[in-house]
């Protein structure tokens, strides 16, 4: 586990934590953006680019290569709801 502040972004002064070795990526899936921290030991997690950048799913400058390489982390922007809201079980199968 790689513990650090983060610099930049919408995480600054935030702490937080990256199962990877490079850092994490941070990904907003409902605005369609992300932002990639880099993890250094002497300096924290820092942002590449604070304004975020498009998630892109396609072509050779996906976001999503930056997981699937494996040294990346990928974490949910903590802003956004991750579970669907109770609906009475209007969606399971006979329900």
């Amino acid at each position: 586990m790689y513990e650090a502040i983060c610099h930049g972004g919408p995480l600054d002064g935030q702490h937080a934590i990256s199962r990877r070795p490079a850092g994490f990526l941070l990904v907003d899936r409902p605005a369609g953006q992300c932002w990639i921290y880099d993890y250094r030991a002497d300096a924290g997690f820092e942002v590449r680019a604070p304004d975020g950048m498009p998630v892109l799913t396609t072509g050779p400058r996906g976001r999503h290569r930056a997981a699937e390489e494996g040294r990346y982390d990928v974490l949910a922007a903590p802003w956004v709801e991750t579970e669907a809201p109770f609906d009475g079980g209007a969606r399971r199968p006979g329900g």
